[in-house]
Order: structure tokens, then C-alpha cells, then sequence
């Protein structure tokens, strides 16, 4: 089944600060409201179907959408996390992009650079006291939940954060001659909600009480996603977001549901706003 995260198109309406009119006031935080749902069939049942879904939008301040470049905490891809010994928790981390050049290293890595609680949380801290409660590791679910082995840069600062117990792949280093440790282990991981700044979540019913539906869980997908800068000016902001999510699971799926969708929209600054939409059928949203 092919599951393609949002295809995104956008209109919208800036306003501005003007000498013929008052600009209107609105929240700095973005305020959303649900406009309308359809359903697009393609004539070719191997072609993925659209579900989009419009959205209504006010912004006092404009800080509305994420380029690519966005990868940095707090819009990173995956919090990684340190032990707390203390307080019997683990405490989440984030990353920063950092070019590489040594092949054959990957190009850019994530680097932690945040001074370490304790040392990074892998598969192997599920067996200290008082970490119990962390997931087993499943390799069924390597990469697409609760750990992954991808490549990670230790940055000096955050050095005291593994041992000679983590696979420690490279030492790279910088002009002065600080280290930077390239490891590679299998490490717990949660995705950041914050590096999208459109999250959809489906809910669906076959007559009784709404259930989620998690595309996460059932095949290692999200329709959470991006909708890029809007403006690059300060300043009132409204129009709509048109956000297209194409799959060729909707009809097999859910042709005899009824659905709702939650939608969250956040700023830069992160700021969120919510809506859930009306129930619907795809038949009934259906357009041609």
C-alpha cells in the first residue's frame, strides 16, 4: 500500500501595515478554523488518491511556515535522550545539522551538543535499575520506532554522555583539535513534534465510539508535515492552507468508515492551535 506523506499547495493572503488602512490585530499565537474537506479519486486504482483538507488561518506576527533549512532544535527530526539518574527518568535532547567531510561518513549528521543529565539512552539502558520501563528492543521496528542505529555526532560538550561502551565508529576533529565522536549505536529515539508544523491525526468509527487510526503504527508512515515560509515580512496574516495527503489506502481502508480528523497548526515560535474536523465519508467529500 503506498502512503505518501502531504503534497502541499498553499493560498493565502498577507496583510500588511499600510498608510491607507489599520492592519487588523490578531493573536500572535495562529488561530485556525476547519473550511472544507474533499475526496479525489484518480481514474487508475494503482494511483494514489487525495484526501485534502482546507484550512482557515489568522497569524498576528506572520512566523507561519518551515523551509527546508529548518533542521535545527527545536524543529529537529528526533529527540534522542539522556539518562536522569537522579529523578529515575530520561531526559530528551535534540540536534543540530552538521556538515561532514570524510567519506565514507554521510555528508551532513545530527550532532548533540546540549552538556549531558547522564549518558545517552540506547537498548542496552533497558537493563540499569530504574529503566525498566523503556521499550524492548524489537528489530521489527528498528528505524521506525524506539531506536534506530543511524549515525550520530557527540559534539566535546556533550562527550561525557557515552563511555567506551558505545560504538564509537570515528574521532573527527575540529581546528583547535576538540573531539567529535562518531557513533553508531542503537539508540532510543522519539520522533519531535515539533519539526512539523501541520500534524493530522485520523479518528474513524463503523457505527460505535471514534477509534484512532495510527499510520504510524500500522505502516511506519505519517501525514504530519510542512507547509513552507509564508511571507518574509512581520506582520497580520490570514488566508488558507490547502494540505493534499495522498495515499492508495483511503478507499481500501476506510470506504465504509465514518472519519474525523484532528489538525494542529504551529508557528515558529511554536505556538498551536487545533481543530477537529465534522465527521465525514468519503463518499460524501467525494469530488471528481
Amino acid at each position: 500500500m503506498r502512503v505518501i506523506r502531504g503534497l502541499i499547495l498553499f493560498c493565502f493572503l498577507a496583510v500588511g501595515v499600510s498608510s491607507c488602512f489599520e492592519p487588523p490585530e490578531f493573536a500572535i499565537a495562529p488561530q485556525i478554523a476547519f473550511n472544507k474537506i474533499e475526496f479525489k479519486v484518480t481514474p487508475d486504482p494503482s494511483d494514489a488518491d487525495s484526501l485534502i483538507i482546507y484550512i482557515d488561518f489568522r497569524d498576528g506576527n506572520g512566523d507561519m511556515g518551515l523551509s527546508n533549512d529548518f533542521r535545527n532544535d527545536p524543529y529537529h527530526e528526533r529527540n534522542f535522550h539522556y539518562e536522569d539518574v537522579p529523578n529515575g527518568r530520561i531526559k530528551a535532547v535534540g540536534t543540530v545539522r552538521q556538515a561532514i567531510n570524510k567519506p565514507p561518513l554521510p555528508n551532513i549528521m545530527d550532532m548533540i551538543v546540549t552538556p549531558p543529565t547522564g549518558k545517552l539512552v540506547t537498548n542496552r539502558t533497558r537493563n540499569k535499575p530504574g529503566f525498566g520501563t523503556l521499550p524492548p528492543f524489537n528489530v521489527a521496528n528498528l528505524e521506525c520506532r524506539d531506536y534506530t542505529t543511524q549515525y550520530l555526532l557527540v559534539a566535546p560538550s556533550a562527550s561525557s554522555s557515552i563511555d567506551a561502551s558505545y560504538n564509537i565508529v570515528d574521532t573527527l576533529y575540529d581546528q583547535g583539535r576538540s573531539e567529535y565522536y562518531v557513533i553508531q549505536d542503537t539508540l532510543y529515539f522519539e520522533r519531535n513534534t515539533n519539526h512539523h508544523n501541520i500534524t493530522i491525526r485520523f479518528w474513524q468509527s463503523t457505527g460505535g465510539p471514534f477509534t484512532e487510526f495510527s499510520w504510524e503504527d500500522t505502516f511506519c508512515q505519517t501525514f504530519s508535515g510542512r507547509f513552507p515560509v509564508l511571507t518574509d515580512k512581520t506582520g497580520p496574516l490570514e488566508g488558507t492552507i490547502r494540505y493534499a495527503m495522498a495515499s492508495t489506502g483511503f478507499t481500501p481502508l476506510f470506504s465504509i468508515r465514518t472519519l474525523m480528523l484532528d489538525v494542529i497548526v504551529r508557528d515558529r515560535a511554536l505556538n498551536q492551535d487545533s481543530i477537529r474536523t465534522p465527521e465525514f465519508t468519503l463518499a460524501g467529500i467525494r469530488i471528481e
